[in-house]
């Protein structure tokens, strides 16, 4: 897996104004292997599960029964690393002494990667573990830093990062144009579809007329789409921060605001709390409703239905379709906030310094979505893909004290 990089300092080659006190371009090259899972080049038994998605199943050893049965995925000896081929290049400069700008491009392509591939289920079979697919990454990332105050006494400095990327599924395997990749409902899941970001929500979704309107069920409640289809991206359109860190004779003082702009959330427990009638919405049940939209024939719908019906069939898990919950999710958050004082102490030859500090964490948030945390995925943090919430935890504030000694 060869890799290069060639830097190029352009203020030692070429005469610049002296304001300009560094300028870097660079160029970098790189390949990186991905090593297939470990036994998956055989076909194994395995212990059976049988679960509902809310309890933890029934297993075996089932009490003093033990069974064993053929595992639904098949093995394949061929496998060989996943490949990542990336090309970065990057400008860094430096203004006045005081102001540092950093900018990325770069460009990866990943090719035969590792994943589970559906094949017939008469094959006895449910997917194989196989090299199989391309994807693209490509964005920019930028950083501007600056020494607002910078003297002996005190220092002030702002740092500012802005970066997006895009991403595309450009093939699967063959016959293969697309392929569950975090399954979480059999109304909606994370897919890799050919042409569309890695991850998109693959769900329900309702009949609309050539306007757009909901087309309406001779019951009141909107008629769903024959076949599941992309009801959207949980990739975000653009992430940024700001850093302000700021020292005065030994204090540090630190903050990070965190920003994301773009891409969509599963408000799965939106859509339960719905259902079951505990969301401060579904408290006006006392009427009935009439859900916007067109009948069949293409008149405006006038059909009432009972809240119930209404809370359960429409904005509820019990009937909703899975696109009514899927939510746009922008935030800015106070990632994190510190205090931290250094001194050296008296009467203690052996020891340099002493710092004592304080930290808080995810101490602040603001954000359009309805749930808690947009930041929580319901697949935990092993998965690379985000954006479902079912009853998730959200995230934690934390609070810490730190003493450090440098001897």
């Amino acid at each position: 897996y060869p890799s290069v990089t060639l830097s190029w300092l352009v203020n030692e080659t070429f005469s610049l104004p002296s304001w300009i006190t560094l300028g870097k371009v660079r160029l970098a090259y790189a390949e990186v292997g991905i090593f297939p899972e470990p036994y998956n080049t055989k076909t194994y038994f395995t212990s059976p599960i049988i679960t509902d998605g809310f309890t933890n199943g029934l297993s075996f050893p089932y009490g003093s029964e033990n069974g064993f049965g053929y595992s639904s995925t098949l093995g394949n000896a061929t496998l060989k690393p996943e490949k990542k081929k990336g090309t970065e290049v990057g400008l860094l400069l430096n203004l006045f002494g005081r102001v540092n700008v950093d900018f990325t491009y770069y460009h990866e392509n990943t090719e035969d990667i590792l994943l589970l591939k559906p094949i017939a289920p008469g094959s006895g079979f449910s997917d194989e573990y196989t090299n199989a697919g391309e994807l693209v990454n490509k964005g920019v990332e930028l950083q501007l830093g600056v020494d607002v105050i910078k003297n002996s006494d005190i220092t002030w400095n702002v740092t500012a990062n802005w970066s997006k990327n895009k991403n595309e599924v450009k093939k699967l395997a063959e016959g293969v144009d697309q392929i569950s990749i975090e399954s979480a409902f059999t109304s909606i899941g994370s897919y890799a579809i050919v042409g569309e970001p890695v991850g998109v929500f693959f769900g329900t979704k309702w009949q609309r007329d050539n306007e757009g309107n909901l087309i309406i069920g001779s019951n009141g409640i909107p008629l769903k789409e024959a076949e599941q289809g992309n009801v959207g991206d949980p990739n975000p359109t653009w992430t940024g921060g700001l850093r302000n860190t700021i020292t005065w004779k030994g204090f540090t003082l630190s903050g990070l605001l965190d920003f994301r702009r773009g891409g969509d959330m599963y408000n799965g427990t939106f859509a339960r709390l719905n259902n079951l009638g505990r969301t401060e919405v579904s408290a006006d049940r006392e009427r009935t409703y009439i859900i916007p939209g067109v009948l069949e024939n293409g008149q405006p719908n006038t059909i009432e239905v009972a809240a119930v019906d209404y809370y359960k069939r429409f904005v509820g898990d019990a009937g909703g379709a899975a696109e009514q919950f899927v939510e746009e999710v922008n935030w800015i958050r106070l990632r994190d906030v510190s205090l931290s004082y250094k001194f050296k102490p008296k009467n203690i030859g052996f020891i340099k310094n002493v710092e004592l500090s304080f930290t808080g964490r995810n101490l602040w948030l603001d954000t359009n979505y309805d749930g808690v945390d947009p930041e929580t995925s319901l697949t935990g943090a092993g998965s690379n893909i985000g954006g479902l919430d079912y009853f998730n935890n959200p995230g934690a504030k934390s609070y810490l004290f730190g003493v450090k000694l440098n001897f």
